[in-house]
């Protein structure tokens, strides 16, 4: 029964078109989680708090704030759009689409955008504060978890640039390196601020 409607919910999500939508949230907003999590580190560091307990708390507070916001954000915004356009071939077919695979696979691509768009800033700043975790059970130090956590982030962001170079044709490399150098132009500038 599940195997079913998980196999329903693939076939409505390729028919709603939505791969190339969510393929561009999942990108933002992985992004976005990664720079958020990358200021809150380096912020920590700049300022000399490098306190796991603050961290931890600051980072999956801020991780949680954009998984809801992007959850409740895309999930509005995506079913306003979906319904307008049922509405619409509605009118142009001159009968009720409610129980069409029209109006199912626009409830499926409303679901799945709407995960995706939260899931991914959610993935992002968990993956940032693993390290966190780690030296909160005393596996590694605080710099240590700091210093992990950076790498990881930058990690994440030149796998981003990988994607991105994937889909749009550009070389994998270049295109991971631009993106590994929006994230050391922003750790950066919050350590010149951290400095001044």
């Amino acid at each position: 029964m599940i195997l079913e409607k998980l196999s329903d919910f693939r076939e409505h999500i390729r028919f709603s078109g939505i791969s190339e939508i969510s393929r561009r949230y999942f990108v933002m907003n992985t992004f976005d989680g990664a720079l958020t999590m990358l200021g809150i580190v380096m912020g920590s560091y700049a300022y000399g708090r490098m306190e796991v307990q603050m961290i931890l708390g600051a980072g999956f507070g801020a991780s949680l704030a954009m998984a809801i916001s992007g959850l409740s954000g895309a999930y509005m915004a995506e079913r306003a759009e979906r319904s307008r356009d049922l509405q619409e071939l509605e009118k142009a077919m001159l009968r009720d689409m409610e129980n069409s695979i029209h109006a199912r696979a626009m409830k499926a691509a409303t679901v799945w955008v709407a995960l995706v768009d939260g899931g991914a800033p959610l993935m992002a700043g968990m993956i940032a504060l693993t390290p966190f975790l780690l030296a909160a059970l005393d596996f590694m130090t605080p710099t240590c978890a700091v210093y992990s956590s950076i790498a990881a982030i930058m990690a994440m962001l030149f796998l981003l640039g990988i994607f991105l170079g994937r889909i749009s044709g550009e070389k994998l490399i270049i295109s991971g390196v631009k993106t590994l150098a929006i994230g050391l132009a922003t750790a950066a500038i919050i350590l010149f601020i951290g400095g001044v």
